[in-house]
């Protein structure tokens, strides 16, 4: 069975006709014919736009005075907005609130839409032990990411502490869950760096600047294919998409966005595939790409 979909402008010009029509087997199932609700202007205008956190949106979890108007504004005028990031669904969702329409967090395997949740790829309990397994040859830690509390793996002392003030103590349980991602820890340059070459070919680390922590994203489902997940989901095109990021883990938004903007703090990879690269985070960036793009 498949449907069919026809849409079009009618002569009144204030609202479009839909005519959906079901065949199975060559044998015509069912037809409707009704009106679209939305105007003519409001479809065309329609927009969704993909944010990632840090260095994009905030720094260091504080979140610019002027990127806060500017989601506010972008909601105002009906756009969809997601954040779109390598951290837990509950720390996007605490963070941001009711400033984006939803968030595509854990690097892209846990989507919510308006605070409910869209689409889920977990993590097998087959993947968990191996994930783990691999740590341990490594001698590093993780730190196991479910949409409600986070799992540490071989943390202690200062990076626990750390990890429960950054996330909340009341986030950070050592018990079992559904995990969406695993992020790594390691206490040298030499074991960040064999940590990635071990894990080449199956996702890409995106190292925190050396600070002994990094997040992961997994090539069989990572923020790309989130977006196209929610493309299709909502009947949009790429050409409606835009992507805004800083980091190595954002080629795969600009993998499936039309409008790429690239942070003016971005790593150099990402700048070059960007259709617009915009000022800094602490510089007003997304309010003046937004203006370049005249969506505000």
């Amino acid at each position: 069975m498949f449907t069919w979909i026809c849409m079009y402008q009618s002569k009144s010009e204030d609202t479009i006709k839909i005519l959906c029509i079901q065949k199975s087997e060559g044998t015509l199932i069912s037809s409707v014919f009704f009106d679209r609700i939305d105007t003519r202007e409001d479809y065309m205008m329609r927009k969704v736009l993909f944010f990632d956190i840090d260095g994009t949106l905030a720094i260091h979890g504080h979140i610019p005075e002027s990127n806060k108007k500017a989601l506010e504004a972008l909601k105002e005028k009906g756009y969809d907005t997601f954040i779109c990031t390598g951290r837990a669904p509950y720390y996007a969702e605490n963070l941001f609130g009711k400033l984006v329409s939803g968030t595509i967090s854990c690097n892209g395997r846990y989507i919510s839409y308006k605070s409910e949740k869209l689409h889920g790829v977990p993590f097998t309990p087959v993947e968990v032990e191996e994930l783990k397994k691999k740590l341990d040859n490594l001698g590093c830690g993780g730190l196991f990411v479910s949409d409600t509390f986070s799992s540490p793996y071989h943390l202690e002392g200062d990076v626990l502490t750390h990890v429960k003030k950054e996330y909340g103590e009341e986030h950070i349980k050592d018990e079992e869950g559904t995990y969406y991602t695993c992020d790594f820890f390691y206490d040298t340059l030499e074991k960040r760096d064999t940590m990635i070459e071990a894990f080449k070919g199956e996702c890409v680390i995106n190292d925190h600047g050396g600070t002994g922590s990094c997040d992961t994203s997994t090539l069989v489902f990572d923020k790309g294919h989130a977006i196209k997940y929610i493309i299709d989901h909502f009947s949009l095109t790429k050409e409606d998409a835009y992507a805004f990021g800083d980091g190595y883990n954002d080629q795969a938004m600009f993998r499936e966005a039309g409008q790429r903007i690239a942070m003016g703090n971005g790593v150099d990879v990402l700048k070059e595939k960007a259709t617009y690269i915009t000022d800094t985070v602490d510089n007003e960036g997304i309010y003046k790409a937004l203006k370049h793009y005249e969506l505000l």
